[in-house]
């Protein structure tokens, strides 16, 4: 009995059950012990405490300044004297019109209350740093506010439509050629400028896309039945329209060779944001691949062969036709040769 009271007494001082033991605390009455125990675990908390404090500082000072997108009004961000996009620095009159420095003196021509101006400090951080509206299709650019029309016309992440009429999709050219190939199935294929690139000449309803691997830019490729014979043509896909691009930036040749027989067409790159039917005799220029090469009878399966090259970058004299020949196309057989 003695010795099971033991046990018990040696369980309640803290005996391990592999046989080691704890430091017994003195029972002292008046807890000086225990005191000091709360008093070295207070200390090891402020000291945790402190460290962690001063961690939260650096990474608050670390931390970049929170920011919010707003909506409002594009009237609120125009001169109100010249009624175009405000460029800094933007002053306001005492009767709370807000325009440029530049129009203080058609103002006040205008306005009882022009005599004296303010400078509008808020308003010039908001108009000299303005996101591009295309940033969800991935446009990283920050513009100058009255500069931003300009920018949205030659921007390359300006929205392009998807060709297929059943289809609302919407995007950069760059995101538009990855739709066409996961959800259309259509073949994406990368290409180097000024290398020609093999291709499988296209069936009636087929389309192709290039990709070149320099920059990213967007071709389509579009093909229609054009009685026995086959039309081919080639254009860039970007929402900026010729007009606003300005001058066409490539150049490019097509053409369809088997054995001796050769159709080709060298010409100018268009520009199209796929809003319409692209078809190929809609077009300035297209290749006209003859009935004879499509026949399976010639030996060998017909290749469309495709080069496109930069108009700045193009320095070989067969990169394209001279210049007082921007357009050509060639169709030439074994029995003669034509040209147009």
């Amino acid at each position: 009995m003695s010795e099971q009271q033991d046990r018990v007494s040696a369980a309640m001082n803290g005996e391990h059950a592999n046989g080691g033991k704890r430091t017994r605390v003195p029972a002292i009455r008046d807890g000086a012990v225990k005191q000091e125990q709360q008093a070295q675990e207070q200390g090891q908390g402020e000291e945790s405490q402190g460290g962690e404090g001063e961690e939260a500082v650096v990474a608050v000072q670390s931390m970049e300044e929170p920011q919010i997108n707003l909506r409002m009004s594009v009237s609120r961000l125009h001169c109100q004297c010249c009624l175009v996009p405000l460029k800094a620095p933007t002053i306001k009159c005492e009767a709370g019109h807000v325009l440029c420095s530049g129009c203080r003196g058609s103002h006040g021509q205008v306005c009882a209350r022009a005599a004296k101006y303010t400078p509008c400090v808020e308003v010039d951080h908001v108009v000299r740093d303005v996101p591009c509206a295309y940033e969800e299709y991935g446009c990283t650019s920050w513009v100058v506010y009255y500069e931003a029309s300009d920018h949205h016309r030659s921007c390359p992440f300006g929205p392009c439509f998807c060709p297929d009429p059943s289809c609302d999709f919407t995007s950069s050219p760059l995101m538009l050629a990855g739709h066409l190939a996961s959800h259309h199935a259509w073949p994406v294929t990368k290409f180097v400028y000024e290398t020609p690139c093999k291709l499988e000449v296209p069936g009636p309803q087929d389309k192709l896309v290039l990709v070149g691997e320099a920059d990213g830019s967007v071709f389509l490729v579009s093909q229609c039945a054009l009685g026995a014979a086959m039309a081919v043509s080639l254009v860039r896909v970007s929402a900026c329209g010729d007009a606003a691009a300005g001058p066409p930036q490539f150049r490019c040749k097509l053409w369809v060779e088997v054995e001796e027989n050769l159709a080709l067409v060298a010409s100018m790159v268009a520009t199209s944001d796929l809003s319409c039917v692209v078809s190929p005799t809609e077009q300035s220029m297209f290749l006209v691949v003859p009935p004879e090469l499509l026949r399976a009878e010639l030996g060998e399966a017909p290749a469309l062969m495709i080069r496109v090259d930069k108009v700045d970058d193009a320095r070989s004299p067969s990169a394209a036709p001279p210049s007082r020949f921007p357009n050509r196309m060639l169709c030439s057989f074994k029995c003669g040769a034509v040209h147009q």
